[in-house]
């Protein structure tokens, strides 16, 4: 019985390892970084901006001023309002994406490393789409359609959903043999139940560790997108569509891609150092050397 119960235990797990993420630095340096950026999105409107999106051609390449602190671009807008809504882009984008593809990489995995019969047809599939490169084949799924934040997301899930799907399943066929299971199963218990409650939250601290990099990665797939024009439309503040409009005037104003690489540098810095700790944290041999 008591095997049967140890699952229901999860959030009292967690309860206990709180103090444990609080003292780990990367969790507390990387959560703080990300906290701040997403406060930062969030309250864009209140930071001192203008319409990112205003174009006042009599205001082209103008110094850092009262107006605008960090100066304007080559179309009079202001660069410190595009950069903070930049922020709101990328963030929303990593959200979504490592969202979606561990929503659906989870019930891809769970079925895939539960059913024997499923697993030969699935993972062959998921093996096809690892051996893309990601870069190139979003590339090609927003080459495809028109530009947007949703098609953007889209692009960048599906290459996420293999990995996924990869470390899901290799937790279910681990803990399938665990007695707690085979006691669920002698007791008659529907398989629904025995994969949502028994065996997926084995699954929990891999998968927070994996959202995590998987975030960053969306994030700065985004933006080398954006810099090569097959990203998010020119309209959309974006860092890589900042980069890639302020490289030509780089040694004129360096500061049109020294802001939004600072911030870009600054928030996939912030998330993997929360993915580092969470996985020093979560992982018993990492703890307990530590």
């Amino acid at each position: 019985m008591n095997s049967l119960a140890s699952p229901s235990a999860a959030p009292a797990a967690a309860r206990r390892r709180l103090p444990a993420f609080l003292a780990n630095p990367s969790v507390l340096v990387g959560g703080l970084l990300v906290l701040t950026l997403v406060l930062m999105a969030l309250a864009a409107p209140l930071l001192g901006t203008v319409d990112p999106s205003r174009i006042e051609p009599g205001m082209r390449l103008k110094p850092p001023s009262g107006l605008a602190w960090f100066g304007t671009d080559l179309f009079g807008r202001d660069v410190y309002s595009r950069a903070v809504y930049g922020a709101r882009s990328s963030i929303l984008i990593g959200l979504c994406v490592a969202a979606t593809s561990l929503s659906i990489g989870v019930a891809i995995g769970l079925v895939t490393g539960y059913f024997r019969w499923v697993d030969a047809i699935v993972m062959r599939v998921m093996d096809g789409l690892m051996a893309i490169p990601t870069f190139l084949l979003a590339i090609a799924l927003v080459s495809l359609t028109r530009a947007s934040i949703a098609t953007v997301i889209v692009a960048l899930t599906i290459p996420e959903i293999p990995r996924v799907v990869r470390l899901v399943r290799s937790v279910v066929l681990t803990v399938r043999e665990e007695p707690f299971v085979e006691a669920a199963i002698s007791v008659g218990t529907s398989t629904p139940k025995i994969l949502l409650r028994h065996i997926l939250p084995s699954t929990y601290a891999p998968l927070m560790v994996l959202g995590t990099y998987i975030c960053a990665s969306a994030i700065l797939i985004e933006a080398g997108l954006s810099f090569l024009g097959t990203g998010l439309p020119p309209e959309i503040p974006s860092w890589g569509n900042m980069i890639s409009e302020g490289r030509t005037f780089f040694q004129v104003a360096p500061r049109l891609v020294f802001l939004p690489s600072l911030f870009l540098a600054l928030t996939v810095l912030g998330i993997n150092l929360l993915g580092d700790g969470l996985r020093d944290t979560l992982d018993p041999r990492i703890a307990k050397r530590m």
